[in-house]
């Protein structure tokens, strides 16, 4: 878990930058102020030469003093979004994910049991608890990631522990958050196409210039026969509607405002992070990869706020009006395009950080995580459920299938959850939340919330036939985690037990391993099969559970009591 050392200094330069940006504000509207003063005197006065120039002079002033004082309001920006990630590290650690708005659950797949059943996606999920990504590419890994692991080395997973244990990595998640909602949706693909190709011209095109020719030439007859100025007016709006109609192209269709906030983002980003210093050879390739990439990512930054200058109103009526701005553009693009499609290395590399930064969330805010290491059989010290708060840890080896028994409420099925989380994460390549975790690549089968789905008129039993289903034909594959809660629990006992006993059959046959929990002590006496169970005690008068579990089977119950606490009997 990181230790926030540098949050009191965060706080003392937010403040002492509001204070150079209210100090800043106020020589601005003052300068601001002045201009308009002037230009006032300019045409009250009718002194045009004095007033002229200094209405010039006051307003390059102006613009002078507006852009050296920006980097303020950035800072500043950036420091109030670096306390956000604070505040969101904080909430991790209370559990409180109600202001984690980005739940995923446009990942979901139906058809795939464990998503819902471990909670992968939705709210209070694992991956609202874990993303930290903004883009869309960072989304969508992280979702395939957790749902289907990743092909990684153990070097991956220890540059997550320096991730995790290295307070700078806050800066670089600070940058990331500086993406706008709107820019975090938008397709790099679109970008890398249109700034890697030149802009057509085609023949619509002189007809803006022609219009453009037109009021150069007027311009001239005003001054030498002395025409009526006001018909210019007609020129400057034949000017715009030709240049909005005939000056064309892809380039021109996209958004450029959004991509000038994201393609800024990414070089904050890449700035960040090879400014920190790093032990793992993993992050230092990254490092060195982003290094050659940057210079092309800042030219093509130059494209886009090329392509930007014209979502300003302003200066798209009058640039276009007096001067057919766009064919400019067009010029300039042209002049400095090249093949950026490399940079589609630098965005997969940004991408690739954001989810690793989002796999060491594990270290970063819990005390308690481990890399984890290979093994034929399943055995973790302490491991416990990351998204519970106050949880219990538990250890246990195992290397063929347990039945778990144990009264309600014991802690059974947050125990299969607890080991399935575990085992995606492994298949991430990501920390694990205990002191020690050793497992293989498993994929994992579920059947934990097996119930009835009345909208499509299915009812608890077959829900359960259709993950056992699934079930069947994955292990027929090879070895796998299955995980069972409340074993046919939507039909009778006598169906229950024998149903039970050939499904144990069948996944000791394929030597696979599995855990299932059932209230059926008689599903204890299974051949080949380890048991465990969980229980409560009793103290004065009062029901309590340890959550701890332990060897063989179950000797209570508590189905009465409880009724007996509600006052039902």
């Amino acid at each position: 878990m990181i230790i926030f050392k540098e949050e009191q200094n965060l706080e003392e330069n937010i403040n002492k930058y509001k204070k150079i940006t209210l100090t800043t504000s106020i020589i601005r509207i003052i300068i601001a102020i002045t201009v308009v003063v002037f230009v006032i005197m300019l045409f009250s006065l009718q002194e045009f030469l004095l007033y002229g120039i200094l209405s010039g002079i006051s307003f390059l002033v102006f613009i002078i003093v507006l852009l050296f004082t920006n980097r303020y309001y950035n800072h500043l920006l950036f420091l109030n979004i670096k306390k956000e990630v604070y505040n969101k590290h904080k909430k991790r650690r209370e559990h409180d994910l109600n202001t984690f708005f980005d739940t995923g659950i446009d990942f979901i797949d139906k058809d795939d049991y464990k998503e819902s059943d471990l909670d992968l996606f939705g709210k209070n999920s694992l991956y609202q608890y874990l993303n930290v990504s903004k883009t869309k590419r960072g989304r969508i890994k992280l979702a395939n990631i957790l749902k289907n692991g990743q092909d990684k080395n153990q070097e991956y997973t220890k540059a997550l522990k320096e991730l995790a244990e290295n307070e700078k990595s806050l800066d670089i998640e600070a940058k990331i958050n500086k993406i706008s909602n709107q820019s975090s949706k938008i397709d790099t693909e679109e970008i890398l196409s249109a700034l890697s190709n030149k802009i057509k011209f085609n023949f619509f095109f002189i007809i803006p210039l022609l219009s453009f020719i037109g009021t150069i030439i007027y311009l001239v007859l005003i001054f030498t026969l002395k025409l009526n100025p006001l018909f210019i007016i007609v020129f400057l709006l034949l000017n715009f509607i030709f240049s909005k109609l005939f000056l064309r192209c892809e380039q021109f269709n996209i958004k450029a405002t959004l991509y000038e906030n994201l393609f800024d983002s990414f070089i904050d980003i890449s700035n960040t992070y090879i400014n920190n210093e790093y032990n793992s050879e993993y992050l230092n390739d990254y490092k060195k990869r982003i290094i050659e990439l940057l210079p092309k990512l800042k030219s093509a930054k130059n494209l886009v706020d090329i392509l930007s200058f014209r979502y300003n109103f302003l200066f798209q009526a009058i640039g276009n009006s007096l001067f057919i701005i766009d064919f400019y553009i067009i010029l300039l693009f042209n002049k400095k395009v090249k093949n950026n499609y490399e940079l589609k290395e630098l965005f997969e590399i940004i991408s690739d950080i954001e989810v690793m930064l989002s796999l060491s969330i594990i270290g970063i805010d819990n005390e308690i995580y481990c890399i984890p290491s290979d093994s034929n059989e399943i055995e973790f010290n302490d491991l416990y459920h990351p998204l519970i708060k106050n949880p219990v840890s538990n250890s246990l080896l195992f290397n063929k299938g347990i039945i778990l028994t144990g009264s309600n409420m014991s802690g059974k099925t947050t125990f299969l959850r607890t080991i399935g989380i575990a085992q995606i994460l492994y298949n991430a390549n990501g920390l694990i939340p205990a002191k020690s975790f050793s497992t293989n690549h498993l994929d994992i089968y579920t059947s934990l919330r097996a119930n009835d789905m009345l909208e499509e008129g299915i009812s608890t039993f077959y829900a359960e036939i259709l993950r056992m289903k699934k079930i069947n034909e994955a292990i027929k594959k090879g070895p796998c985690l299955v995980l069972i809660d409340e074993i046919f629990k939507g039909t009778n006992l006598n169906e229950r037990l024998e149903a039970s006993f050939k499904i144990i059959e069948k996944l000791n046959n394929n030597s696979i391993l599995f855990i299932i929990s059932t209230h059926d002590l008689e599903i204890t006496e299974a051949k080949g099969i380890i048991n465990y169970h969980f229980n409560e005690y009793y103290k004065d008068d009062k029901i309590y559970f340890d959550y701890i579990i332990k060897e063989g089977k179950s000797n209570t119950s508590n189905a009465l009591y409880l009724l007996k606490m509600a006052d039902i009997i």
